[in-house]
């Protein structure tokens, strides 16, 4: 029995690993429905409220004051198709049918040669629910999970010239997760009796990094565009584990022995999630008076995030956890068509490459190399008010992390809760935007 115990306690502690729902490659780049049209190809562009995201120097091209509400909802999904078993079958797992409304709130104010702006958005996020979560195979890692970033992001744009422009501001954000998962009798079998189910929530604290932006219209033609969001350390000091004992009858005073000894039900914790740096480096050229091309190249830092240290002031829980995430570019390519005096063509790709090592790869966060189409229509309603509306198509690759037969983990005590397997997802992206000049 006191193996068992041991042996118990121990999968309690890999039970704690919300940092892989922390770590991978969830950044949401649609922070503007215009935007988000033109494939986020929109740094040398940066032409509404949204640039407070994409590039705030293109602030100081913009004429007197104005607002873009946005709202992009993201409609995700992800299917699991698991090892071949002894017995020839494969187990199988879906994600529920979910909607993620992602603001992208702006103002702005030009006042000649200086310019300033707010915006709220949402630069990452996360939520990945398994339907059938007392049956889903992955359950000993993760049944559900929600990651909710928020940016607010107050910034001062310089008009040098009429051709060239800088802009500083400071982005302001908080970062809530809640992350729910089963223990497993007997034996830490994927397919085991759930017996405790865990809740990991937490809110972090308010941080402040800087970022920056650059435009240059060098020609009629030819316009440069530079962003850059700091890296940030989210410090989460007061994060709460709960263990509920749900094991059957016969089960039930074993786990709650289990529990006190472990504690009690309720714990408090610490972490640092570190998000990425993003840098984004673009060019629009003006081929005609109604076709514009822009192409951008985002990098992502997420090389930051090599592990994640959790500390729960107790040695049986404390664990540091390697993520091995790798930086990344993404390219991205928008392209305008002016159809008529109002009305106006939208459409664009992404080649986004997933920064999650194979062994990483996870129900928490089954990420992949991505390919993006997106389209929209741009309405001007009068010469004060614009209607933008646009859709997306997140296409992920099939990914497996099942190699040569073997499943790949950092370590082999991985196995006992990270299904082996293929996941293929997919996301479909909506936009609403609307635009006030003052």
């Amino acid at each position: 029995m006191q193996g068992t115990k041991r042996t118990t306690m121990l999968a309690i502690v890999v039970l704690l690993t919300a940092g892989q729902a922390l770590a991978g490659g969830f950044n949401i780049y649609e922070a503007g429905a215009k935007a988000t049209a033109l494939g986020g190809a929109f740094t040398a562009t940066a032409d509404d409220g949204s640039a407070i995201f994409y590039n705030p120097a293109g602030l100081a091209f913009l004429e007197g004051s104005g607002f873009d509400l946005n709202l992009m909802p993201i409609l995700p999904g992800a299917k699991f198709t698991g090892a071949q078993r002894p017995d020839g079958g494969h187990s199988t797992g879906k994600t529920v049918d979910q909607t993620f409304p992602i603001p992208g709130l702006y103002y702005y104010q030009n006042r000649g040669d200086l310019a300033l702006g707010i915006g709220v958005y949402a630069p990452f996020g996360l939520g990945v629910e398994w339907d059938d979560p007392e049956n889903w195979i992955g359950r000993a890692l993760s049944y559900n999970v929600d990651l909710a970033t928020v940016y607010v992001s107050p910034t001062i744009a310089w008009k040098i010239n009429d051709q060239a422009s800088l802009s500083m501001g400071v982005d302001i954000a908080h970062t809530s997760i809640t992350l729910n998962k089963y223990k497993l009798l007997p034996g830490n079998a994927m397919d085991g009796i759930n017996a405790i189910d865990i809740t990991i929530e937490g809110d972090s604290e308010f941080n402040f990094t800087p970022s920056f932006g650059a435009m240059i219209k060098a020609t009629d033609k030819w316009t440069f565009g530079a962003m850059y969001h700091h890296s940030k350390k989210m410090a989460i000091k007061e994060g709460t584990l709960t263990l509920t004992n749900t094991a059957e009858p016969g089960l039930a005073p074993s786990v709650d022995g289990l529990i006190a000894s472990l504690g009690g039900a309720t714990h408090t914790g610490s972490t640092m999630l570190k998000l990425p740096h993003m840098l984004s480096l673009g060019t629009a050229y003006q081929f005609s008076e109604r076709l514009r091309g822009e192409f951008d190249m985002v990098h992502f830092g997420w090389s930051t995030f090599s592990e994640l240290a959790l500390d729960f002031g107790n040695p049986l829980l404390n664990q540091t956890i390697e993520e091995a995430y790798k930086d990344v570019w993404q390219y991205r390519v928008g392209v305008t068509y002016q159809i008529s005096p109002a009305l106006t063509g939208l459409a664009g790709y992404v080649r986004d490459e997933t920064p999650q090592p194979v062994e990483s790869m996870s129900p928490l966060l089954p990420d992949s190399s991505r390919n993006d189409w997106s389209f929209g229509l741009a309405w001007q309603a009068s010469e004060k008010l614009t209607f933008t509306g646009t859709f997306m198509a997140v296409l992920f690759e099939e990914r497996t992390n099942i190699v040569d037969g073997e499943q790949q983990v950092f370590g082999p005590e991985d196995l006992e809760t990270n299904p082996g397997g293929t996941y293929d997802s997919f996301a479909n992206i909506f936009g609403i935007g609307v635009g006030y000049k003052f």
